[in-house]
């Protein structure tokens, strides 16, 4: 395959492949006349397409709107006519030159095709990829195929159809998604129109095409026009099952059954019909065997030969070879791929109504087997190493389906069998259990049951799965729920998991809930001193308020948690320091947030002793913590200009998480990225730019493999360690790898700050920041004058909201601001910028000295050489003068040399002699250090100025 990426499992197997669509040849009349579910199979094409004029028009409009990229999620009830549709909107795509290609995947092998499948998209006028089933693809694998190349690096239009039953998935999938790459649509298949004669046209052009098939010739059917009318025929294949029965009966006048349920059981007699004749024939199962491994191959889907005889020694009697029953059911199933075997039954919904018919507890006029639930049972019990079978996921997308039109094969099989071994509607997949949960008559027991078995933590695959059991079963515990507290209880809950889920705003109202309910708890039952639910919850409160960027709330949640786990901890050490080390910890990163270092690192101090005491007592459990906790306390030690130490403590959290990461990669690649970024952060500060690019770029390749499947999670991660790579970049020289990694995390930090710009927007500014020196560095002054311009905008903007949070970031871009101004030759501006610039800079140097005076030394330098350039020698003088008062106190030796040179000059243009100190201070220099490269430049400046 050429032109796309290959994704595969850990097993080495592809997820999904792709190819390009055809239309193959239909099989023989003769051939396909035999079976009900051949005829009907949307894949055959028995029936032309009829109808849908309104919805290929807006497929039309769709496809041709704009020259970007749009997706689509296409869904309906099964049998709803969604696979016609595409098929239709296919061959006329790929009748105007477009490139067709389609997406599958499915729960067994995927088999490459024979021929090479070149997928480039040169010459065509656009690209349109089909993919079918897609609320059965786990989400990961979603996001991987909206992020191969084929679609991210075609130069034409691209369209992407998604086929679902539902939206479900897509309202998971969306939140994932960049709406500034691509136009994001769903639309619902509606019924067919019952009251316009468009069900009577398509059964015509249906009872047409079947009587082609049969040889025969039929004519009007009587009372059709009641039927169509009836509950139930706006689906596609309903009228395509009415017309079929009509032309397969045996007297032409004989009625119609009266509803879909008639239809369905006349048409599945017929397949039996089959199965007995072909017996007759010489066929090797017997009708009644033929029925069991159906059954199997329904369930359990397309599988390996292997996989096919395993399942099928469960279903046939000992003395029944299960390779030739294959192969005898193969014969009249054929599968897609050659060597595969057990292809279902289709079309879906009536493979789903046999299921549910051959188990019993219903009370239509069809035969029950009494082998088929304890044949089910064995199909979904674990292997002899108690591991799931690898057809769980297709049995259970069908089961669960086929449950939600028949209440016995919930209540009866499927919801007794999962009470026995709730983990498999978690190992299943997300999205059988987003349609298991939500079925109206679901067993709310079963859902109480499976909710310990879902992850704790964050899982693309199972997020939405997770939320919706816990909306389902918080709606029935709230109605219970014996007082404030057991409703407390709900509401955390749900607030964790709809915060897992990328919630945010609904996490919030969910957790301000529980603390509400809590405090009304604590009055009600007189609780004297601290409450461990009530600390819990105004924790939790604290993170939610800080996500959606409510950092003044988020800094009376967090200090009110840390006085409530103080108290608790007091009375109770073993059980609550962790609590109040990691309050502590999250108490930092508040007050970080709002720009108040310095009590950042005192607070994360605490947290630092306290995980060191019970990582002492406990590594396999604190180790991890306290990794975390000197992480954050680098980063903030950073914030004040304590370089080394925040090294130190960078250093030793990555020392833990790397011995951690040797054992298992997957669990803490995130740390270590982070760790690496930290680690980039500190040495970049101490001006150790080789090393920091290389620790840097390392942490950029960790965070691209984490977004690659999770990018809802470390997008903006990823966007943080390109920004932050950019500045070594180019203090090495690498100019066109800077801008490359600063140009790519604005890309990203405006698509964020695009959907959520209370919470990205400040990103936005900072990337923003970095890139405007880089497009300056490369000689692009205009391009660097917008980005700049729109990160002082931004800033502005905030610094009035928070002028302490923000009042730093902003002296940042006003610097940059008057550098690009000063090369446009704009030295007014420029200079207004500088001076602005300068007083924010002597105040928050006021302040915090060692994280400020270093930029303050830069601003008054370029300040000195605007004044200059403005003839304006002895403003320029004073300027000059106190950036060499401050770079003396700070003792570097690139600042002390850039400043006497700035000095020199304004006293050049002054018409005075550079002072005779500069040289004295060269000469004192170390050796090492006189011969850096930015030393000799302002040493080399002063001579010639001398």
């Amino acid at each position: 395959m050429t032109g796309a990426d290959l994704h595969v499992g850990p097993d080495g197997v592809p997820l999904y492949l792709l190819t390009h669509w055809s239309r193959p040849e239909p099989p023989s009349s003769r051939w396909l006349a035999e079976l009900p579910s051949r005829l009907l199979d949307a894949r055959n094409r028995v029936v032309p397409f009829t109808g849908r004029d309104t919805e290929l028009a807006e497929f039309r409009q769709w496809r041709d709107n704009d020259t970007g990229f749009a997706v689509r999620w296409l869904y309906g009830p099964g049998g709803q006519g969604k696979t016609r549709l595409a098929d239709e909107v296919a061959a006329e795509a790929h009748a105007l030159g477009w490139a067709v290609v389609t997406a599958s995947a499915g729960s067994g092998p995927i088999h490459r095709p024979a021929e090479r499948q070149d997928l480039g998209t040169d010459g065509v006028p656009g690209l349109l990829l089909i993919v079918d089933y897609a609320d059965r693809w786990p989400l990961s694998h979603l996001l991987l195929l909206l992020g191969n190349r084929l679609l991210t690096h075609a130069e034409v239009p691209v369209r992407v159809l998604f086929l679902a039953r539902t939206d479900a998935v897509w309202q998971g999938l969306t939140g994932s998604l960049d709406e500034h790459r691509m136009r994001m649509s769903s639309s619902l298949l509606e019924p067919l129109d019952g009251t316009g004669g468009a069900r009577g046209r398509m059964f015509e052009a249906a009872r047409s095409a079947f009587a082609d098939r049969y040889g025969v010739d039929r004519g009007p059917a009587p009372g059709i026009g009641d039927l169509l009318g009836a509950p139930g025929f706006g689906l596609v294949l309903a009228v395509h099952m009415a017309a079929l029965v009509s032309v397969d009966l045996d007297r032409p006048e004989e009625p119609l059954p009266a509803d879909v349920a008639g239809l369905t059981l006349y048409l599945l007699d017929r397949e039996q019909l089959h199965w007995a004749n072909r017996y007759g024939r010489g066929g090797r199962l017997q009708p009644d065997l033929m029925r069991r491994v159906v059954f199997v191959a329904t369930v359990c889907g397309t599988r390996s030969a292997v996989q096919a005889a395993e399942s099928l020694a469960a279903a046939l009697p000992e003395h029944v070879d299960t390779a030739l029953a294959a192969d005898d059911h193969a014969a009249c199933y054929p599968p897609d791929t050659a060597g595969d075997r057990l292809q279902p039954l289709y079309p879906d919904r009536l493979a789903e109504d046999f299921v549910a018919l051959t188990l019993s507890g219903h009370s239509s006029p069809y035969q029950a087997e009494t082998w088929a639930g304890p044949l089910l049972g064995k199909l979904l019990a674990r292997d002899a190493r108690g591991v799931a079978r690898p057809w769980l996921p297709h049995a259970m997308s069908t089961l669960a389906a086929a449950a939600l039109r028949w209440d016995h094969l919930g209540a009866g099989h499927l919801y007794p069998l999962l009470r026995r071994d709730p983990a498999l509607a978690v190992e299943a997949g997300g999205n059988s259990l987003v349609v298991l949960a939500t079925a109206d008559r679901v067993d709310l027991g079963l859902l109480t049951e499976i909710e310990p078995h879902l992850p704790k933590g964050r899982h693309l695959d199972l997020d939405l799965a997770a939320l919706t059991v816990l909306r389902r079963l918080a709606e029935q515990r709230l109605a219970a729920a014996a007082g404030p507290r057991e409703r407390g209880h709900v509401h955390v809950d749900l607030g964790y998991r709809l915060n897992v889920a990328g919630h945010r705003e609904q996490a919030r109202t969910e957790m301000a809930a529980a603390v509400s309910a809590y405090r009304q708890a604590v009055t009600d039952e007189g609780v004297t001193g601290a409450d461990d639910d009530l600390a819990h919850a105004v924790m939790n409160l604290a993170h939610t308020e800080l996500d959606v960027g409510d950092r003044t709330a988020a800094l009376a949640s967090a200090e009110e948690a840390r006085e409530l786990y103080r108290s608790l901890a007091a009375g109770d050490p073993r059980e609550h320091e962790p609590d109040l080390a990691y309050t502590w910890s999250t108490l930092g990163t508040v007050l970080a947030a709002l720009g108040r270092h310095e009590e950042a690192v005192a607070a994360c101090a605490e947290a630092v002793v306290l995980y060191e005491r019970l990582a002492a007592e406990d590594l396999d459990q604190y180790e991890g913590e306290l990794a975390g906790a000197l992480g954050n306390r680098g980063i903030w030690r950073h914030g004040v200009g304590d370089y080394e130490e925040a090294l130190a403590d960078v250093r030793r959290a990555a020392a833990i998480y790397r011995r951690r990461a040797a054992d298992d990669p997957n669990a803490w690649l995130h740390e270590v990225a982070a760790v690496l970024v930290n680690e980039g952060m500190q040495l970049n500060g101490l001006r150790r730019f080789d090393e920091a690019a290389a620790v840097m770029i390392e942490s950029v390749a960790a965070y691209r493999q984490l977004a690659k499947t999770r990018p809802d999670s470390f997008e903006h991660f990823l966007a943080t360690a390109l920004s932050n790579l950019s500045e070594p970049l180019s203090e090495i020289g690498r100019t066109n790898e800077a801008l490359a990694a600063s140009a790519e995390a604005v890309t990203i930090r405006r698509r964020l700050a695009g959907t959520r710009p209370a919470v990205f927007e400040p990103d936005l500014a900072v990337g923003l920041n970095n890139y405007a020196v880089d497009l300056l560095g490369a000689g692009r002054v205009d391009e660097a004058m917008a980005a700049v311009g729109e990160a002082v905008a931004i800033r502005r903007r905030l610094t009035a909201g928070d002028p302490v949070t923000y009042g730093e970031f902003l002296a940042s871009s006003l610097n940059n601001l008057g550098q690009i101004l000063r090369a446009l030759g704009r030295a007014e501006e420029a200079a207004d910028a500088y001076a602005e610039a300068g007083d924010r800079y002597r105040a928050l140097a006021a302040d915090r000295p060692a994280a400020h005076r270093p930029h303050l030394v830069a601003v008054l330098n370029g300040q000195a050489r605007t004044l200059i350039e403005l003839g304006q020698p002895g403003r320029a003088i004073a300027a000059a003068a106190e950036a060499c008062e401050v770079s003396r106190v700070l003792d570097v030796a690139e600042s002390l040399a850039e400043s006497l040179a700035t000095l020199a000059v304004a006293h050049r243009h002054a018409g005075r002699a550079a002072a005779d100190e500069a040289g004295r201070i060269y000469e004192r220099m170390p050796a090492e250090v006189r011969e850096r490269p930015r030393v000799r430049q302002f040493i080399d400046e002063l001579a010639v100025t001398e």
